[in-house]
């Protein structure tokens, strides 16, 4: 259904993540990075652990295998990570889901270093709908089509949003990233920027409720990547040597068609 709506303006952060993200990082620089994320799916999880390498070898990222990659809850339950044989670097457990309310904690031993960082999954926030508009595209004419996404944010609890946008399973440069101070326990409908699709073209996309601490990485590393602030962004991993985020995020996910 396609709709035209006014859009709530608000500060809203995007940035491309789960790609390639550029640190601050001096030329002896040597750091491993470390991305992982729990959801409330069975086999949706992962860790994967890489390392930079100092600039004057062209800042080339080595993934790293052999690592010992575990995972906890403040319920007990706990988790070992096995690499995948055909993707190195890349940790996973197919009996791990994640349950809202409890807190997790990474434990990564890799190279004589422990790393470790911990993150609470908040409740899920269900979509309520999908709906798209025309989108201009001043280079070649085309009519292109903007996704918002609907939700009712929960009254008088603090709730921090993280979006993923997908043409069919290929994950587009869409992310947004928000607070809900603006709309506190409203219904709303937020645009998913630097997403767009065509005709005939199958959306798929997926709300996140994080917690703050990875809110506040995905606000820096925009801000970073955009020249506005020095530095690497605010990290919730403890390690010497160590950058990157782990989160624990409940996950709504909706598609819809794009008709012309």
């Amino acid at each position: 259904m396609k709709k035209t709506i006014a859009i709530l303006v608000l500060s809203i952060l995007f940035v491309s993540c789960e790609k390639e993200i550029d640190l601050d990082l001096k030329e002896s620089d040597e750091l491993f990075v470390v991305e992982g994320i729990v959801h409330d799916n069975l086999g949706d999880n992962f860790v994967l652990v890489s390392k930079t390498r100092a600039y004057n070898n062209n800042g080339a990222i080595e993934h790293v295998s052999d690592a010992v990659v575990r995972i906890t809850d403040d319920a007990g339950g706990s988790f070992d990570l096995t690499e995948v044989d055909t993707i190195p670097g890349y940790y996973t457990n197919s009996n791990l889901m994640g349950i809202a309310g409890r807190t997790y904690s990474l434990n990564v031993k890799v190279s004589g270093e422990t790393i470790t960082a911990s993150s609470k999954m908040n409740p899920r926030i269900e979509i309520d709908s999908l709906s798209y508009e025309e989108q201009p595209n001043f280079e070649d004419g085309e009519t292109e089509y903007g996704i918002i996404c609907h939700f009712t944010d929960p009254i008088n609890v603090e709730n921090y949003y993280r979006m993923k946008a997908f043409l069919d399973d290929e994950q587009l440069d869409g992310y947004v990233y928000w607070g809900d101070d603006a709309f506190d326990g409203k219904a709303t409908g937020l645009p998913v920027f630097e997403a767009f699709y065509n005709v005939d073209d199958t959306a798929r996309i997926q709300l996140l409720s994080v917690d703050e601490p990875n809110f506040r990485y995905f606000v820096g590393v925009s801000l970073s990547q955009g020249g506005e602030v020095p530095g690497n962004p605010e990290s919730n991993l403890s390690g010497e040597n160590a950058v990157g985020y782990f989160g624990a995020y409940a996950k709504s996910e909706e598609i819809i068609i794009i008709e012309e």
